[in-house]
């Protein structure tokens, strides 16, 4: 397995290297859900089917007017927000997708713009599922190293624009969302990043792709949303070889955990928590029974996100901070894979670092709670009046 050690990088010679950290972590997802029920009534399946093959229960979807940068400036904004920071407090932007909707301008310059952040390197990093995490690893050697100071990292997803839609064994599967990071030095809070491994195997490049899309005749009786109507991101759709994928994920789940976790001098057990790619929850299940590890310790939100691809390890972690599962000195593991096939991961020592979720169904919520409570005190208001 291909490695980046935790000493890794280094500045000039003579020279110490700086410590790298995680100062904040952001995400975002799109308003409409669609569940397994709605998918049901234009493809050949049921919420019985995905859920018991996937863990999927409901996944978000981005709405026709909503771009891949908008909803990328969505997350970047809530770690920036979460962090303190404005956008020009940011020297280097690195963005990842596999929904890409143009080849260039690269969507980092495009996100630099409109962050306004300063105008140092910005570019995009293509590692599928696994692009946070390697964008990650690429930031923390441009930091240690002193070619950056503060990096942006972005995956975003609007993987709906890159499915067929007619094929049960990928439409399923996949959500749209966006995840950011900021990493910086260790002169700031956050989290130490302990230990990067980063990997790849091009011969496993025909499990996972992109094919030419091909639409498909539908009956005038199956009232598909717009969501299955093409076009598609540049003409492309996922073609995926479940078996492969899920016998190479299970497998390079567990060997990154227990390699992470010996760079940092400890065994799997000693781990606070795992943030896996959210794939599906029988990869994970898997995965955490052959580590032997309790399901607690192996963080899950598929059921409700769907795979995310490479935004689903910060959308993970950001829940996981929010519901309260990292504490100070936590040892914690981000671990990522998908096509390529890559994978990678980061062994973080838990520090001060906070986390902010953009998701408009969280403000519908609280708006309609507020309204109820403001509904509930009137009557009381009005007695005490009189």
């Amino acid at each position: 397995m291909g490695t980046l050690q935790a000493g890794a990088g280094g500045g000039a010679p003579g020279t110490e290297a700086v410590g790298c950290r995680v100062l904040a972590v952001g995400a975002a997802v799109p308003t409409p859900v669609v569940t397994n029920d709605r998918l049901a009534d234009f493809l050949d399946t049921s919420d019985e089917w995905v859920r018991s093959r996937t863990g999927i229960r409901e996944r978000r979807v981005a709405p026709p007017e909503q771009s891949l940068l908008d909803l990328a400036a969505r997350a970047a904004r809530a770690a920036l927000a979460a962090a303190g920071l404005s956008g020009g407090a940011i020297d280097t932007v690195i963005c990842t997708s596999s929904s890409i909707d143009t080849t260039f301008p690269a969507l980092a310059c495009r996100l630099q713009t409109a962050l306004g952040c300063s105008l140092g390197p910005a570019f995009d990093l293509q590692a599928a599922c696994t692009g946070t995490v390697y964008a990650a690893g690429v930031a923390r050697a441009l930091i240690r190293t002193g070619a950056a100071r503060r990096v942006l990292v972005v995956g975003v997803e609007i993987f709906s624009r890159a499915l067929d839609w007619h094929d049960r064994g990928t439409a399923v599967i996949f959500g749209d969302g966006a995840g950011a990071m900021i990493l910086g030095t260790d002169a700031d809070p956050g989290s130490d990043i302990v230990a990067v491994r980063l990997g790849a195997d091009g011969g496993g490049a025909d499990a996972l792709w992109a094919a030419d899309y091909a639409q498909v005749a539908i009956e005038p009786e199956v009232l598909a949303p717009a969501m299955a109507e093409p076009p598609r991101n540049l003409g492309r759709v996922v073609r995926m070889n479940g078996r492969e994928v899920f016998r190479f994920s299970t497998q390079v789940l567990e060997r990154l955990v227990i390699d992470l976790a010996a760079d940092g001098g400890l065994r799997p057990a000693d781990l606070a928590l795992v943030v896996p790619h959210q794939a599906n929850s029988r990869i994970l299940a898997t995965a955490a029974s052959r580590l032997g590890l309790p399901p607690e310790r192996m963080v899950q939100n598929v059921d409700h996100y769907g795979n995310t691809s490479s935004a689903s390890v910060p959308l993970a972690l950001v829940e996981a901070v929010q519901d309260g599962r990292c504490q100070p000195g936590d040892m914690i593991c981000l671990a990522a894979f998908g096509a390529g096939l890559t994978w990678g991961g980061l062994l973080l020592r838990w520090g001060p670092t906070p986390v902010a979720l953009d998701d408009p169904r969280q403000h519908e919520t609280a708006a309609r709670l507020a309204q109820i409570d403001r509904a509930a005190t009137e009557p009381t208001r009005a007695v005490r009046e009189r």
